[in-house]
């Protein structure tokens, strides 16, 4: 991996996904319903434990036991729009971390209202494509305290006065639904048992990155490259790390 002012090495990455096979953090989801399926596939491949319960009614209960919360707001629904209210209240009061995604907000004046409300709590995570992110501008300016995870061909962390760039990926991530939304997962899940919310943001995209190289290069396409990925985050290990980041990945971005 390879950062502007920041780096960790494959034993720091390493050492948090052990964490996360450890203590199996439960991560609650409120995503959209493209990407439930691979977001759940992709965290139990890393060793969390997802929930996605979305009822207005049952969803401040279901995720207070969580180790972390993400908001994606790719389809959201009336049902959906309710719920957010109860899910940052419960984030709030018993301190549980928060991963916001910000999906297609630029298209929505709901959704950038919506993420606005989600910012105002402190140490929000927000994770988005580069237009997401500028449609985001003004908002984050107003907000006190959030990390802003900008994905892409490079990854780019930025926060607290701490920047991480990350490089590793493959183009085929791109062509698979729902890949983009459970990278947020993994940021969550990370970041349920680091508390440096960048250094797990970091270790999330770095691993998931890494995973998408190794099943890139058994890969006929998009649909063998889906399952192979799985697999890869599953079977990802300190010595696989090392070998990845033992070379410059952003060198040819």
């Amino acid at each position: 991996m390879s950062s502007e002012n920041d780096s960790l090495d494959a034993a720091q990455v390493a050492s948090i996904l052990a964490r996360v096979a450890k203590r199996r953090p439960r991560i609650h989801c409120l995503t959209n319903t493209v990407a439930q399926n691979v977001t759940a596939n992709m965290l139990l491949a890393f060793g969390a434990v997802p929930s996605m319960a979305g009822h207005p009614d049952e969803v401040a209960a279901v995720a207070a036991g969580a180790g972390a919360i993400l908001i994606n707001l790719g389809t959201i629904s009336p049902e959906g729009e309710r719920a957010i209210p109860k899910l940052v209240g419960v984030a709030r009061e018993r301190g549980i971390p928060l991963v916001l995604d910000p999906v297609f907000v630029e298209l929505s004046p709901l959704r950038l209202g919506l993420a606005e409300a989600i910012l105002r709590l402190p140490g929000v995570t927000v994770r988005g494509n580069a237009t997401e992110m500028a449609a985001l501008d003004a908002v984050m300016r107003r907000a006190d305290d959030f990390l802003r995870v900008t994905t892409g061909k490079v990854d780019r962390i930025e926060g607290d006065g701490r920047s991480f760039s990350i490089g590793h990926g493959h183009e085929l991530m791109t062509k698979v639904t729902g890949l983009g939304c459970a990278s947020s997962a993994l940021v969550a899940a990370c970041r349920a048992v680091e508390p440096d919310a960048a250094v797990a943001a970091a270790a999330a995209l770095t691993a998931y990155g890494i995973a998408g190289e190794v099943a890139a290069e058994r890969a006929a396409g998009p649909g063998s490259f889906a399952m192979l990925l799985i697999d890869a985050l599953a079977g990802l290990d300190e010595a696989t790390l090392a070998k990845r980041m033992g070379r410059d990945p952003t060198a040819s971005a």
